[in-house]
């Protein structure tokens, strides 16, 4: 929102040497927050009032005229205009201000130069030469503002020679304030309710708002009929005759050209004007295109209603619109000619033969206001200013103040109806009750009970001293959800004393360690893992699933607790698990990229397990909803991406000093590979899985690449880990060497790797330890075989092994391959 300083100036009167950097620190400070200060009269420096002494004609241009102007000194300036003669007062463009030339582009410096051989000093400017082209619209191309028609006579030869931002009343500062900042303050949403508030902070009185009353005209009858008094609390209408639709004076331009508006005409622009002034949006209706407006006697209405189902509407901008029943719109007998709260109908526009119209100013619920916006994607001044509650006294005060402006710029204009004023609301104006000890405790300094007084009085409060506590009346302007507890007061009192002034103390309070949150400490210890040392990359999704997503990994959707009001449409469930929305995050990414690995650390909730008990339901209790990390491993080239995931969950057992076994899964998941699916166990109980994505499953994600994956419940596991409170332990180190042997085989498919490692183990108790380092499914390969490749180590605590005898337990355990599983060696 733009806020002239001198439209401020209207209401409180400001110490002159008060710089607009010192106001817009103020204001920022305690009330909003200034994002911008722009000095209009800067833009116009060097650009002065000039008289036109003596006009010759250019000797080498035909179209061109050399013009003497008297500035306070005399210059000789080159003009192409056509409207000038001698006597006339123009605006001049000295050596070094700074112009658009032709109203378009850059601003160009102006400097002194030769034209067709003429020197000429400067440049006799047109009003969109300097900016103000909306201001004193020009009639032709050529033609060259004419000061003359502006200046009255009398002052005339008073501003020669000076500058033009003082004659025009341009010498204007505009804030640019955060709209975010004064969400909850519809009163500073008009320059009256920012001048209270500055009235307030320098302790300046504020000119009170006294619009004079309507006298009923009897030309016409207006009867209102509201058909939701919720959705409009109050409308007030009334009709005026006599009109005479034409430019706008020139205060009244430069007023809404500082704040961002462009001037139409006079009835328009005193509606916009109100709007900026007081926060009230209004809007003016050419009566002849109401239906609802006759002679006396008709008894016709303006219809306050809900829009009929599929109701077409033409605004004002031109754009056609399709209505529905949520919405609110103002209509005749045929008709909607608005939509209430957003914008005017087409077929009701003020034009250039309206005679006579009718004035609305009404209240509606901000709600409806902001929701018909949103969904007819046409958010405007007035649906911004409704959307925030705005106090239903102003429309009054609005419609009064219209009314009486049309007065002063239209004389013949004179009251054509009733002022009709349906109305069904009630401001909550409290009392609120505050003690003088709760004041100063929240705000940690003594005040008088007068300056507290003096501040909420300031302000508009109306205050009441009984004892020891304030009894305070809460005015219209703020009693819609903006103040209404005594903590509101608080701030009030806390913003316009001045935060500053307010001694900084340290609070008082035991210096206790934080509690330490185990869980969160181990999801850091395993991301920390995933990432610094196995290269995974961490995301964090929404919550969130589709329907689509569960049934292409094979899930039933009905075991998916489905939310009754979702961020999205398309996402409507809660996750059961973390795997749905990374295998789309691997899918976005693959394409790009060579190998994929992404980790995630969640909540999933499963309905049909106990979780927390809730505290506002009685015993009801919540879903379960453990925390999970998940690791999801997809390479072009990786062609066992099950042994990158089964190499992290070894890893666990150093990091976490427990024996995390890694055991064939005998139940696996729709979306698991029944191959390549183990369960990982410590001390018999599950933690989670490591497996390979079922390709069929993957296929279904749009993946063409073999995708392993691991899922730890960290929940389970913290159990586990504080039960057995694993401690880091040193072992002796044997000093006598050990010895390798590989074996190399080719084995029935369905032989898995623990039953091998746990059959050779049996064999001897020199052997150490077994890994797997080769896997192997292809050509020269028998079908329903495989080859794997062992190392195994020898070793022992009180000898050097001697190679026949490591040779003859090698050679049991060969045999042993052999008998128990029919393996073929290599």
């Amino acid at each position: 929102m733009l806020v002239s300083k001198n439209w401020l100036k209207q209401y409180v009167k400001l110490p002159d040497s008060l710089s607009p950097e010192e106001l817009g620190l103020k204001l920022t400070m305690s009330t909003v927050e200034v994002e911008g200060i722009n000095d209009l009269s800067k833009s116009l420096d060097g650009i002065v009032v000039g008289k036109i002494l003596k006009i010759e004609k250019h000797p080498d241009a035909d179209k061109l005229q050399v013009v003497k102007v008297d500035i306070g000194q005399k210059l000789k300036i080159v003009c192409g205009g056509t409207n000038l003669t001698e006597g006339m007062l123009v605006v001049v463009a000295t050596i070094g201000a700074k112009v658009l030339w032709h109203g378009e582009g850059e601003p160009v410096e102006m400097k002194k130069t030769k034209i067709r051989g003429v020197e000429s000093s400067g440049m006799i400017c047109a009003s969109e030469e300097i900016g103000l082209g909306d201001v004193y619209p020009k009639q032709s191309e050529v033609e060259i503002l004419d000061l003359s028609l502006v200046i009255p006579a009398e002052a005339g030869i008073q501003a020669v020679g000076k500058p033009i931002v003082e004659v025009l009343g341009l010498d204007d500062v505009v804030f640019d304030i955060d709209n975010k900042s004064m969400t909850h303050r519809p009163d500073l949403w008009g320059h009256y309710g920012m001048a209270r508030e500055v009235a307030a902070l320098y302790n300046k009185d504020l000119k009170k708002y006294h619009p004079s009353k309507i006298k009923d005209g009897k030309e016409f009858k207006i009867k209102v009929e509201v058909k939701d008094q919720k959705l409009c609390p109050r409308y007030m209408a009334v009709a005026l005759s006599g009109i005479e639709v034409k430019e706008s004076p020139a205060w009244l331009k430069n007023y809404l050209i500082s704040v961002g508006l462009r001037p139409i005409n006079n009835i328009v622009d005193i509606t916009n004007y109100i709007l900026m002034d007081l926060g009230q949006p209004m809007h003016a209706f050419d009566a002849k295109h109401l239906m609802t407006i006759n002679k006396i006697g008709t008894d016709k209405t303006i219809v306050v209603r809900p829009a009929k189902p599929k109701e077409e509407f033409t605004t004002l901008d031109g754009e056609d619109h399709v209505l529905d029943d949520s919405m609110l719109v103002i209509a005749d007998e045929e008709k909607p000619v608005a939509l209430a709260g957003i914008m005017g109908g087409l077929n009701s526009e003020i034009n250039s033969d309206t005679t006579t119209v009718v004035l609305e100013s009404a209240n509606f619920e901000a709600v409806n206001i902001r929701k018909t916006a949103v969904k007819l994607g046409m958010r405007t001044d007035s649906s911004s200013r409704f959307e925030k509650s705005l106090d239903p006294l102003n429309a009054e005060l609005a419609i009064l103040r219209a009314v009486e402006l049309i007065k002063e710029m239209c004389p013949k204009v004179k009251v054509a109806s009733n002022l009709s004023d349906v109305s069904n609301f009630i401001v909550n104006s409290g009392p609120i009750e505050i003690t003088f000890d709760f004041i100063n405790k929240k705000i940690g300094q003594e005040l008088e009970a007068k300056v507290i007084v003096k501040i909420l009085e300031s302000l508009g409060f109306s205050v009441k001293e009984k004892k020891d506590r304030f009894i305070v009346e809460v005015p219209s302007w703020r009693a819609t959800k903006d103040i209404s507890i005594a903590e509101d007061l608080i701030e009030e009192i806390s913003r316009i004393y001045g935060y500053d002034n307010i001694a900084p103390q340290l609070p008082v309070f035991p210096i206790i360690p934080p509690e330490i949150n185990e869980g969160k400490l181990l999801e850091r210890k395993m991301l920390d893992l995933c990432i610094k040392e196995f290269g995974f990359n961490q995301v964090d999704n929404y919550a969130f699933v589709s329907k689509k997503q569960i049934e292409n990994l094979g899930g039933v959707v009905e075991k998916y607790i489905e939310l009754d009001n979702p961020l999205s449409k398309e996402k409507p469930y809660l996750r059961r698990n973390l795997i749905l929305n990374l295998l789309e995050n691997i899918e976005k990414n693959i394409e790009f990229f060579d190998a994929v690995k992404l980790v995630e650390v969640g909540k999933v909730f499963l309905e049909e397990n106990p979780g927390l008990r809730m505290e506002t339901k009685g015993d009801e209790l919540l879903p379960e909803q453990n925390t999970w990390i998940t690791g999801l491993v997809a390479s072009k080239k990786e062609q066992e991406p099950f042994w990158e995931v089964k190499k992290f969950v070894e890893r666990l057992s150093v990091i976490f000093y427990v024996n995390v076994e890694i055991l064939v899964s005998k139940n696996t998941k729709p979306w698991q590979h029944s191959g390549r699916t183990a369960e990982l166990v410590i001390e018999k109980v599950s933690i989670g899985s490591v497996s390979e994505l079922n390709p069929l499953k993957a296929k279904n994600f749009g993946l063409d690449v073999r995708v392993g994956l691991v899922e730890i419940n960290l929940d389970r596991f913290l159990e586990i880990l504080k039960k057995l409170k694993p401690e880091k332990k040193y072992i002796t180190i044997s000093e006598f060497p050990e010895m390798v042997r590989d074996v190399s085989m080719t084995v029935k498919t369905k032989i898995n790797h623990q039953d091998i490692v746990s059959e050779i183990k049996k064999v001897n108790e020199l052997i150490k330890s077994i890994e797997l380092f080769d896997v192997y499914h292809g050509s020269h390969i028998e079908k329903g075989s495989k080859s794997m490749a062992y190392h195994i180590i020898y070793g022992s605590f009180e000898k050097t092994l001697k190679t026949e005898d490591v040779d003859k337990i090698h050679k049991k355990v060969v045999k042993v391959l052999q008998d128990k599983f029919g393996v073929e060696i290599r």
